[in-house]
């Protein structure tokens, strides 16, 4: 049986993470973070709170969200979900009571495609405050 937690990691409801976070499989956020999200799959819970952007494959917002989001894959607001910035998405899902609070459209053909490579992201921007997971 595969070890599924290996590609998890969390950021707990009383952390506070401050820079940009390149995140490699599911990275669930219950806590605060200040800066850029890069990831594959992104899950923030009712009680989270994110300021910054996120270039990602997937994203779920239960929790506050400010800043500009683009989803290569999909993009969901769950009904705690709050939502404030602007965003590129390819699917986007709006439960009822979810709130998005700025523009969105959908995902061309000339925007650029994030190729999830955290591994060598990280290393390229390593010293400057990179956190990597």
């Amino acid at each position: 049986m595969a070890d599924r937690s290996k590609d998890l990691s969390i950021i707990d409801k009383d952390l506070k993470i401050e820079g940009t976070i390149h995140a490699k499989g599911k990275l669930v956020i219950g806590g605060e973070v200040e800066g850029t999200l890069v990831g594959e799959k992104i899950i923030t819970v009712e009680g989270s709170r994110v300021l910054g952007g996120a270039k990602v494959q997937e994203i779920v917002i239960g929790g506050e969200f400010e800043g500009d989001i683009t989803a290569y894959r999909s993009l969901r607001i769950l009904p705690t979900g709050n939502l404030l910035g602007n965003v590129v998405y390819n699917d986007l899902t709006l439960e009822p009571g979810g709130r998005l609070n700025g523009n969105a459209r959908p995902l061309e053909s000339t925007d650029e495609i994030l190729a999830i490579d955290t591994k060598t992201t990280a290393e390229g921007d390593a010293g400057e405050g990179d956190t990597s997971t």
